[in-house]
């Protein structure tokens, strides 16, 4: 693995305060034992957690890259950090129900492989970066249950993979952006507890027509 994908996941576990579990490790490579397993429920276990999975297929097997980091409600602090950037295949970021604060930066647009990114159930404040609608990947978003303020930005709009977005006791208000008319893959949307003002859209039951849960 590559050195500095190494130095970059200690060095976000060094700013969370994370310590890494007995089934892998960040002394040495870190994708061993239960890292390389492709299997959800060993990824999600509970004794494994924090969590990462790797994809040892590139360059004929012989290269691997972190796909998933999980740290799920480990009482964590501090703010999301720019060595993410370092982790350039990633494609499940879930951090759910820690003490993580600030404001989400600007540089999550340029992680354009998440398919899913969650950080429900946090402290996380200021507005939601514009540049979000820059992960074409995505198809869950959840920030629910933070102190975000201010709208939903248009450019979510153009998450057309979209298939569940959590935005409940988010602390956002104002309207539901036109542009979210395009989300026509959209089965669940969570939306409650929160200061959305206006109409209800008629894209709703036009345009959202695979809803299950709304």
């Amino acid at each position: 693995m590559n050195g500095e994908i190494v130095r970059a996941l200690n060095s976000i576990f060094q700013q969370w305060d994370v310590q890494s579990v007995d089934s892998w490790n960040t002394t040495g490579d870190p994708c061993s034992g239960s890292a390389l397993s492709q299997d959800d429920s060993v990824f999600e276990d509970t004794s494994n957690n924090p969590a990462i999975r790797c994809d040892c297929s590139f360059n004929a097997s012989t290269v691997c890259h972190i796909t998933r980091l999980r740290v799920y409600a480990l009482d964590k602090r501090g703010e999301l950090p720019e060595e993410l950037l370092d982790l350039p295949y990633l494609t499940f970021l879930k951090i759910d129900q820690n003490f993580f604060s600030g404001p989400l930066p600007a540089f999550i647009g340029n992680m354009s492989r998440l398919g899913l990114l969650s950080v429900a159930h946090n402290v996380f404040y200021g507005s939601i970066p514009q540049e979000l609608g820059n992960l074409k990947e995505l198809y869950l978003l959840s920030f629910g249950n933070n102190n975000f303020s201010g709208t939903l930005p248009p450019e979510l709009g153009s998450l057309v993979k979209l298939q569940q977005i959590y935005i409940n006791s988010c602390g956002l208000g104002g309207e539901i952006p036109s542009t979210f008319a395009n989300l026509e893959n959209l089965e669940i949307v969570w939306a409650s507890d929160a200061a959305f003002t206006g109409k209800i859209p008629d894209f709703i039951g036009n345009n959202w027509t695979k809803l299950t849960s709304l």
